[in-house]
């Protein structure tokens, strides 16, 4: 397993241990629909995804806000 490998999955188990039970859900929806829709994620903006997730996916608007800032500070560790 290399170092990179190894970093992802501490930060993984960080996240998790973060998050509420409502915020694994919704992560996991969201990790499903980016397996689905990779070009999609992968060629828009933050906010265009934001907005996806919000208008099109039906997800929470505060609670996709506090999932990706929660996101954002494990990541920026």
């Amino acid at each position: 397993m290399s170092n990179s490998n190894i970093g992802n999955n501490l930060n993984i188990r960080k996240l998790y241990n973060i998050l509420t039970p409502e915020e694994r859900n919704l992560y996991e929806k969201i990790l499903e629909d980016i397996g689905k829709n990779s070009d999609f994620y992968n060629t828009s903006s933050p906010e265009e995804i934001t907005d996806y997730l919000i208008k099109q996916c039906g997800f929470d608007k505060k609670t996709v806000y506090k999932l990706f800032k929660k996101i954002n500070s494990i990541s920026g560790e």
